[in-house]
């Protein structure tokens, strides 16, 4: 069970800023440990002493900078887990963002309800995207599918040439590791054990000398590559006592307990970067 979430708070816009902050510090399991204007002043050493559970970052104003500021934020913010809020005008932020694998993604407008199960959410790695925002962003980015090709939320599985895209960055699979996820592909979501796939994809059995293991260890390298969050698997996910199946974390909306109904509490202190 997830104790007091641990957020920072990055918007350049000091109305909507304030805004979030009323909204979380009002829960009683959520504490606002930073709130400032943009990534470069929230990573600074003073702000980083205590572990980050939950970003929650507009980020429409990393312009130019995207690429180089996820990473930055990858490397300083170790196991925080990412609520992103977009207008989602721009579909090269919109692919950058979700392709750094953001655990929520919702328009700036969002609800104050919405907000603070996205945080809850996020700390229990349970995706929370909003759809219309999610089905604008499919529709700007990915591109339509070919023959052959089959596509879990970002994820595009394409048979033929035997490729592998996540909002399209290409991920290289060795010639086993991709064909235990077409597989799971051509079973189309339903849950295939690691016996089925040593035998299916092995082709030896445990009678002939094959091993669970060969197959655990597999899966663990697939997800190792195509997972955003490792701990919490979006896309090869596991049905306990039957098997692997290939799941669209976008569909996966809302997904997480309704828990917004915690008592609120007082506003606890925190670490405003000044305007100027």
């Amino acid at each position: 069970m997830i104790g007091t979430i641990r957020v920072l708070v990055v918007e350049p816009d000091i109305v909507r800023r304030h805004a979030f902050i009323d909204w979380l510090g009002r829960e009683a399991d959520i504490r606002i440990v930073a709130a400032c204007r943009d990534c470069l002043e929230a990573c600074q050493p003073d702000f980083l002493v205590e572990q980050i559970d939950v970003l929650v970052v507009s980020v429409d104003h990393f312009e130019g900078a995207c690429r180089q500021t996820w990473a930055a934020l990858h490397v300083l913010l170790i196991g925080a887990r990412v609520v992103a809020l977009t207008d989602g005008t721009c579909d090269e932020v919109l692919e950058l963002t979700l392709g750094a694998g953001v655990t929520a993604l919702h328009p700036l407008d969002v609800e104050p309800s919405a907000l603070c199960r996205a945080v809850r959410s996020a700390a229990r790695g349970v995706v929370d995207f909003d759809p219309a925002l999610m089905e604008h962003a499919r529709q700007a980015i990915l591109q339509p599918l070919a023959e052959g090709q089959l596509r879990f939320g970002g994820l595009t599985i394409d048979l033929r040439w035997r490729e592998v895209t996540r909002w399209n960055r290409r991920i290289h699979l060795t010639p086993l590791e991709f064909k235990v996820l077409a597989y799971l592909t051509r079973r189309s979501g339903s849950p295939v054990s690691l016996e089925e796939l040593l035998e299916q994809v092995w082709q030896t059995p445990a009678d002939r000398g094959g091993t669970l293991a060969q197959v655990h260890n597999c899966i663990k390298r697939i997800r190792q590559k195509i997972e955003p969050d490792v701990k919490h698997p979006r896309y090869v996910c596991c049905e306990r006592g039957w098997g692997y199946y290939l799941n669209d974390p976008t569909h996966a909306v809302n997904s997480a307990p309704d828990d917004s109904l915690v008592a609120p509490a007082e506003a606890t202190p925190l670490t405003l970067i000044p305007e100027s």
